[in-house]
């Protein structure tokens, strides 16, 4: 059985296409677990009316706690062997557990992952990023680590493209301390004990892309903090594994850093007070991609303009 967690807070617009692509899964065996998360519009209402039309909805009702607390709920009523996650605003190809599972199984991996393509809110597919669809592949514990270190990442950083073995997992629970980031700070706890994987190259899960979403637009400064944590683990993970992945590591490390400071700095210029607090977590990100940027600089696998660009950083105070 496949036990799939799906939280819930204010997407009542996008929640029953989410649940309806769930229960509709060519794979049968299925344990949704439905949490409303405090929401205050009509969540935990359709949620409770999609567990009175099939036997294998379970939800949860609990205070407004953040996805963290409520994927853990999930988690701590979870019963399949698999577990699966899913954005309560996206949606899944009528076959990609089926998909996933056969895949998982036939290689005798510790988790698979998929590809997906994005949807706008009419859900619309964006065809200017469609997945490009190849053979699957069974990867090492090292190549896992590596593409995860691409730019952009081969493997997507987050839960909701996985399947993962509940024996594998044991008790790890989300860190419900962390703002953002928290969905790959759980996959770097899940790898500590992962020996190989499949990706599967087909774009079985359906990425809405919305304003005000977290990954699109709906982070805050202070979250960001978090995300830099996160990926500093990243690095350390995989270069404490893999010394020969270090340049490789570093190099994305700085560029997505980078990326997320100069969109921090970009959107507190369009505040007018902007607060102490946000100023010295911009000061802080500075900070941080100085102290890194020495061994960027060393690096076979960054762009001569790019190494420029932290030099200049480095140098200043």
């Amino acid at each position: 059985m496949i036990s799939i967690i799906v939280p819930a807070y204010k997407v009542e617009k996008f929640l029953p296409k989410c649940i309806e692509s769930l229960i509709n899964q060519t794979y049968r065996d299925l344990e949704i677990i439905l949490v409303n998360d405090g929401s205050p519009d009509n969540c935990g209402r359709i949620c409770d009316e999609y567990a009175q039309q099939d036997s294998r909805i379970q939800v949860i009702h609990q205070p407004n706690m953040g996805v963290s607390a409520a994927r853990n709920a999930g988690l701590y009523k979870a019963h399949g062997e698999y577990v699966g996650f899913c954005d309560p605003d996206d949606f899944c190809a009528a076959d990609m557990y089926e998909y996933m599972l056969r895949a998982m199984e036939n290689h005798h991996a510790d988790m698979v992952a998929c590809g997906y393509d994005y949807f706008n809110e009419e859900y619309q597919r964006d065809e200017s990023r469609a997945y490009e669809v190849r053979e699957d592949e069974l990867m090492s514990r090292e190549e896992i680590y590596r593409k995860l270190a691409d730019m952009p990442p081969t493997i997507r950083h987050g839960v909701v493209t996985k399947l993962f073995r509940k024996s594998v997992m044991g008790n790890l629970q989300f860190n419900t301390k962390l703002k953002s980031a928290e969905d790959g700070n759980f996959l770097l706890d899940y790898l500590q004990h992962v020996s190989s994987a499949v990706f599967v190259h087909h774009p079985l899960y359906c990425n809405l892309v919305r304003q005000g979403s977290a990954t699109h637009g709906g982070l805050n400064v202070q979250s960001l903090k978090d995300s830099f944590e996160v990926h500093d683990r990243m690095y350390w993970d995989t270069v404490s594994a893999y010394p020969h992945l270090k340049g490789y590591a570093i190099a994305f490390l700085l560029d997505v850093c980078t990326l997320k400071y100069n969109e921090s700095k970009a959107r507190m210029q369009q505040v007018e007070n902007q607060s102490q607090t946000a100023d010295h977590l911009l000061s802080y990100m500075r900070s941080y991609i100085r102290r890194k940027a020495l061994k960027g600089i060393l690096s076979n696998y960054i762009h001569w303009k790019l190494k420029i660009y932290y030099l200049l950083l480095w140098i200043r105070k």
